[in-house]
């Protein structure tokens, strides 16, 4: 289960479950609503109405489709808790959590209870009598809502027959009204469609800005993040439009253009005011718990509240009443401190800030160029123009005679020689004379020191913008040097050399520098395994359905469990071109799912030509639970990257399922049974007619197990004892399995045997030992179910599908070639053991059994017995 420490989750329902239990209130409540209109004479029709039965049609025919699609039925933040019936329970989750916010989980496993049970064991009692007790007042709440959801099947049976004959009436009506007005109904389809564009483009906008304007919009929403664009937009547009109607056009004319630029300059007032209203009424919403530390109307005021009421509030038409001062409109320039802002709110998630964060300096630096081109215009206005073209003042040529009607040249040489000095000013370089007065030197000298202010201020931002865009690479280089220092004072081999700086690029030119691994393994788990399912979706679906498929019967979710176990045992590896993954001679201790790359795989006894590998492909699963000797070399053709996953992990994966559990324990007792037979040397075919014997035999026993148990159950439930049977008390009522045991099997297997094969039979053995291995294989066979834990689901498929020795070899082949160090066909690598001359029978297969327990005991993960490699056989 789990305690939420902070953020907010939401609970989803499938509409299935989540509207079982307003299903019978709603009922009730409409047809106490219809009986109280009848006795209230408000309808005096017999039966339902035409509006009933076709919502009564429609629901019924949305529900079937729809009725397994997640509803939210309740939010949880902190301090609450959920999961706590997985606890105590072993059915599967009905469901789901979603977070909606960053969240901090703390989880408390069923292990750790256990832990905390055996340590007050007081504390124990009372919380499984609390379980108890819930868990029958649910039992008790299921059974009214089954017995009221009867009653009202009955109940409404009337209504459902009367709502046939009303729906076949309203489709005569229907059909009648259809040829009636069939011109009508042309024009009425353009007249909704035409009211329906209306509404969606037009009239639900309005809606929705009037509504975020007066009632407020959550933060980081789309209206916000829209709204703050306009913002920016319209704080752009005064910082330029302001300045240049002060000191280069003053605008006053009548004209097209004009009057455009004047109406938007009015739209952009009308704005600044109103998002003082906006701002201070945007509401806080889940987002804004994981993105904001303090409360937004306080930082709000702290921040922005001042600078937006000074460019907000019209000083220069209040001012203009009595006097004209026109530097006054310079105050709604005073919106442009909270642009940082704006653009902070809009790439608050953004990740490419660096990128943005470019753009956004380049945009305030010329913006501070053009207000001083502005600036130069404006002084040379008040203090006069020069007589001389290289003064510095700008020449006669540039003041504009006409306001009403100024020519496009002049107004662009203005610009022009305005832009020049302030280029002057910022970048230091160009002829500028010197000026003529000392107010002139004074503004000289404080535009010098701002545009080397600015300047400095810009170089700084993209540099560290530049050193943060090539930090990974800095770092990767710097690690490239320690390597090649360290390999240099350690005084390696050329080769190794070469083979690390290929390992180096390979590195740098597929993934950057980066360790995918180090950032898988900071990802929740969820989220990790997702992503390599995702990656690795085509090998791992063929491996499982090549491997796994056949031996479960419990239906996809258990596959998708396996392998949702095994993605979360995955990890990434990456190699360079010509390097071996894998050598023929080493011990197998992982397999390889390919990924990215081309591979070629040689072997020199068991392969002519080599054989390539490519991306879906996967390699080094034959002997993987045996710590075989691998047969085979893989190399790269190309830099690969391949996940792998490890012996003891694949061991564990397995062990965790009951179905492969089940598969592994029949592997187990198959090989140990055809060690027992002592059989001699024949063909892979016939090796496999052994193998499909064995394992039917084995699930024969397994079978007649569980049919005794059954039996033994349904008499105890006849008896009235209600004493569950025991698995390990099945031995006295299964001695019909002493049939199946290996008299006649081998007895089978002796008459297919060819006759130029010579068998060496065991010892005659008396029926009282007969009669005890009967009771030791019963036994045996009564703790692997004890040891499972019960017969996994859907067992009865699996015996019925797997009634022939054919079947069971085909569906447990690939297990065994994971499962065994050697080939299980190859009877002289798997199932010779020659004993020394002079040692007798006996001693010899205890010699053997002595060899088997050595690798079973060293690699304690393995789940059936691991042959070793044998001795090399004498001639006789």
């Amino acid at each position: 289960m789990y305690f939420v420490f902070t953020g907010v989750l939401s609970v989803l329902l499938p509409l299935r479950i989540a509207n079982h239990n307003k299903t019978f209130k709603e009922a009730v409540k409409a047809l106490a609503g219809k009986k109280n209109g009848d006795e209230n004479g408000t309808s005096s029709r017999v039966g339902p109405r035409m509006d009933d039965i076709v919502s009564v049609v429609t629901s019924n025919s949305e529900k079937h489709s729809v009725q397994n699609q997640p509803k939210k039925v309740n939010e949880l933040a902190a301090g609450s808790y959920f999961g706590e019936n997985g606890l105590f329970t072993n059915a599967q989750r009905n469901a789901h959590i979603q977070a909606q916010t960053s969240c901090i989980l703390y989880k408390l496993s069923r292990e750790s209870l256990e832990l905390v049970f055996d340590r007050y064991p007081n504390w124990k009692e009372k919380v499984l009598q609390l379980v108890s007790i819930h868990r029958e007042q649910g039992r008790l709440q299921q059974v009214s809502r089954e017995v009221q959801s009867r009653g009202m099947t009955i109940s409404t049976g009337l209504v459902v027959s009367r709502s046939n004959i009303m729906n076949e009436r309203a489709e005569g009506l229907k059909e009648r009204r259809y040829h009636a007005r069939s011109n009508s109904t042309h024009r009425s389809l353009i007249c909704m469609s035409l009211v329906r564009l209306l509404d969606i483009f037009v009239l639900q906008p309005l809606f929705k800005l009037g509504n975020s304007l007066i009632h407020g919009t959550p933060v980081q929403s789309k209206f916000h993040l829209g709204w703050l664009r306009f913002m920016v937009a319209c704080t752009v547009y005064v910082a330029i439009m302001i300045p240049y109607e002060l000191a280069m056009d003053s605008m006053h004319r009548v004209t097209v253009v004009v009057t455009i630029i004047k109406m938007f300059e009015l739209l952009c007032e009308i704005t600044f005011v109103v998002d003082i209203w906006f701002s201070w009424h945007v509401q806080e919403s889940p987002a804004s718990m994981e993105l904001y530390d303090q409360k937004l109307r306080s930082v709000y005021k702290k921040e922005r509240m001042v600078w937006d009421i000074l460019a907000a509030i019209p000083f220069y038409d209040l001012v203009s009443l009595f006097s004209y001062i026109k530097w006054l409109k310079l105050l709604r320039c005073i919106k442009i401190l909270n642009i940082l802002n704006y653009l902070d709110e809009l790439n608050r998630r953004g990740v490419a800030n660096d990128v943005k964060r470019f753009w956004h300096v380049w945009l305030l630096y010329l913006l501070m160029m053009y207000w001083t081109a502005c600036a130069y215009l404006a002084v040379a206005t008040m203090a006069g123009f020069g007589t001389q073209w290289d003064s510095w003042l700008p020449s006669e040529e540039l003041n504009i005679s006409d306001p009403q009607n100024p020519s496009a040249t002049q107004l662009s040489r203005r610009f022009l020689r305005g832009l020049f000095f302030a280029t002057t000013m910022f970048v230091k370089k160009g002829y500028n004379p010197d000026p003529d007065t000392a107010s002139l030197y004074a503004f000289h000298i404080a535009i010098s020191f701002t545009g080397l202010i600015v300047m400095s201020f810009v170089i700084g931002e993209l540099a560290s913008l530049f050193i943060s865009f090539i930090g990974l690479e800095v770092g990767f280089r710097k690690n490239h040097i320690a390597v090649e220092l360290y390999m240099a004072r350690l005084r390696v081999s050329e080769h190794i050399r070469s083979r690390t700086y290929a390992f180096m690029t390979s590195l740098w030119s597929s993934h950057a520098g980066v360790n995918y691994e180090e950032l898988l393994e900071e990802m929740p788990q969820h989220i990790r395994a997702a992503c390599v399912l995702h990656v690795s979706k085509k090998p791992l679906e063929w491996f499982v359905m090549k491997v796994v498929t056949p031996v479960c019967w419990e239906g996809d979710e258990s596959i998708d469990a396996l392998t949702l176990s095994v993605t979360n045992c995955l990890q990434f590896e990456t190699y360079p071109r010509d390097e071996n993954v894998v050598t023929e001679g080493s011990i197998v201790r992982a397999m390889y799912f390919v990924i990215k790359g081309h591979l070629t795989m040689r072997s020199r006894s068991l392969m002519h030509r080599p054989l390539g590998l490519r991306d879906g492909s996967y390699f080094g699963e034959r002997g993987l639970l045996g710590c075989t000797i691998s047969a085979y070399t893989v190399r790269t053709a190309r830099a690969c990257d391949l996940l792998s996953l490890s012996s003891e992990a694949f061991a564990q994966v397995l062990q965790k399922h009951s179905f492969t559990r089940l598969a592994l324990k029949l592997c187990e007792r198959a090989y140990k049974h055809l060690k027992e037979q002592h059989i001699t040397t024949c063909s892979k075919r016939d090796m496999e007619e052994h193998w499909g014997a064995a394992l039917l035999l084995i699930l024969q026993e397994i079978k007649s197990c569980h049919l005794s148990a059954e039996e033994a159950a349904s008499a105890t439930e006849k008896n009235g004892t209600g004493k569950p049977p025991i698995v390990g008390d099945l031995n006295a009522t299964f001695t019909a399995v002493s049939s199946f045991l290996p008299v006649e099997p081998v007895a089978d297997l002796k008459k297919e045997a060819p006759a130029t094969e010579t068998q060496i039979l065991p010892e005659q053995e008396s029926s009282e030992d007969i009669a005890t291995a009967a009771t030791e294989e019963i036994e045996e066979t009564s703790n692997i179910i004890k040891e499972l834990g019960g017969i996994p689901a859907n067992m009865g498929e699996m015996f019925d599908a797997l009634n022939t020795a054919r079947t069971c070899f085909e569906a447990f082949a690939p297990l065994l070639h994971i499962l065994l160090a050697t080939d299980p066909l190859d009877w002289k690598a798997s199932f010779w053991v020659c004993a020394p001359r002079g040692i007798n029978h006996s001693e010899g297969q205890t010699a053997s059994v002595s060899i088997e327990s050595v690798p079973k005991s060293a690699h304690c993960n393995q789940s059936g017995p691991l042959p070793t490699k044998q001795a090399a056989p004498v001639e006789q």
